[in-house]
């Protein structure tokens, strides 16, 4: 029985990797059903990952070792700790929205972690994150030039704008910023696929970068492409020594030049608008954000304000006079301030080991034998260290590609660490022998 159902997890989790960028297509599909397509995959992976673990046998870990990786213990630690200041907060009922959100966002990341047992399975998640920005960006291209909105039916995807042009969200309901930094961690891992893929691969995987590179732009999000600016950097480093690195940069240039002559005037007018208050009022409301969630932090630096409670603070008659501010409940706009708003600084260290101990697993795994598993373990890396740098931008410590992208670098280390042990069921690494009892 553990075979079949270990290959419906894994399916699964490929679908979860799929959808999830393409959130508003598998809404659209499940329209007409009391539960959205999303909520079906999280139980399904849920109900399948417990099903798993009844049906294989548990081995006492040997002395020195521990039955959970570090990194998921670290998960296991954050989570208990983000409870912890729940349960110190004002706004418990809004803490609660948050938690479940959260939830969603992190058991589906560990069950994609046990789906995957080899890294033919990592290679197959992975190119489901691929295909999906695929998608995502020819639908950003065909509502461009037809001007109508083919799949986004929410609020947050279909009123978003800038000086009157609207803004695509390609796939998914979520608001554009938000999809186009998912759709930014597809293409950065079909840019690093070009170069590291197996040959037969390398021209899909251009093409997918090729198409994902066109619709950022015409996507007007500045995080996002300073996401995939940094890990078009880092990739280019990479070959500092190669003897094309010159051809390279001279590509790179030229790339540039022509994204710059084709982009739509909004995306231009975005980027001149940087440092200029006049054209672009967010502005001040992000660095009010940033003022509004220091004094916060200064004031509960240890657990933190509580999960979930930024945005009533922020509505919250003392900062009423802070510039840019406005009546609606908003989430602070930077990552990493945000986690230590909400979570304290015990909760930013946390979750900086987690991120830690994700790319000293990628690193690891980058390092490994297995052609196949090194080339997936480099493009993980580059795709979440765009993700983060995009972060610094946006309130993104419950996305689910976040979640995704930390377990995925997690598992490549776990597969790394069995290659070395010469074990040949990822399982292994769990301390599970992947036998039904």
């Amino acid at each position: 029985m553990a075979m079949p159902v270990q290959h419906l997890l894994l399916m699964l989790a490929l679908l979860y990797a799929v959808l999830t960028q393409l959130d508003a297509v598998g809404n659209r599909l499940t329209a007409s059903l009391p539960i959205s397509a999303g909520e079906m995959l999280f139980a399904g992976l849920v109900a399948m990952s417990l099903i798993w673990l009844l049906t294989i046998r548990f081995e006492l870990p040997g002395e020195g070792s521990h039955l959970l990786p570090f990194g998921v213990r670290l998960i296991g630690i954050l989570s208990a700790w983000i409870i912890v200041c729940w349960a110190m907060s004002t706004h418990k009922a809004e803490g609660v929205s948050y938690l479940i959100k959260l939830s969603g966002s992190i058991l589906p990341a560990l069950c994609i972690m046990l789906a995957i047992r080899s890294p033919r399975h990592l290679t197959l998640i992975t190119g489901g994150i691929v295909l999906a920005g695929v998608v995502a960006a020819v639908i950003v291209l065909i509502e461009y030039k037809t001007g109508t909105r083919l799949v986004a039916t929410s609020i947050a995807a279909t009123t978003a704008e800038f000086e009157g042009a609207a803004r695509s969200s390609g796939g998914s309901d979520e608001n554009p910023t938000t999809a186009a930094q998912m759709l930014m961690v597809s293409t950065v891992l079909a840019m690093a696929l070009t170069v590291y893929a197996a040959r037969l691969w390398q021209p899909a995987m251009l093409g997918a970068a090729a198409l994902g590179i066109a619709a950022l732009g015409l996507m007007s999000a500045r995080s996002a492409l300073v996401g995939l600016a940094l890990a078009a950097g880092l990739l280019g480093w990479r070959f500092r020594g190669h003897r094309a690195f010159p051809l390279m940069i001279l590509a790179g240039i030229a790339g540039v030049i022509g994204l710059i002559a084709i982009a739509p005037p909004e995306l231009v007018a975005r980027f001149m608008a940087i440092g200029d208050f006049a054209k672009d009022q967010t502005l001040f409301r992000r660095i009010t954000y940033l003022r509004i969630g220091s004094e916060l932090l200064s004031g509960s630096p240890i657990w933190g304000i509580g999960p979930g409670n930024f945005p009533s603070y922020y509505v919250g008659p003392e900062f009423r006079w802070y510039p840019g501010r406005i009546l609606e409940p908003r989430e602070l706009h930077n990552m990493f301030l945000d986690t230590a708003v909400e979570y304290g600084l015990v909760g930013l260290a946390l979750f900086a080991l987690l991120v830690r101990e994700a790319f000293r697993q990628l690193m690891l795994a980058s390092r490994s034998v297995s052609r196949e598993l090194a080339c997936v373990a480099i493009a993980l890396m580059l795709a979440l260290a765009a993700m983060l740098a995009a972060s610094f931008f946006m309130p993104h410590k419950d996305l689910r590609y976040l979640w995704l992208l930390l377990a995925l670098g997690l598992r490549a280390g776990m597969l790394a660490q069995a290659e070395r042990a010469g074990r040949s069921s990822l399982t292994g690494a769990y301390t599970l022998t992947g036998t039904a009892p």
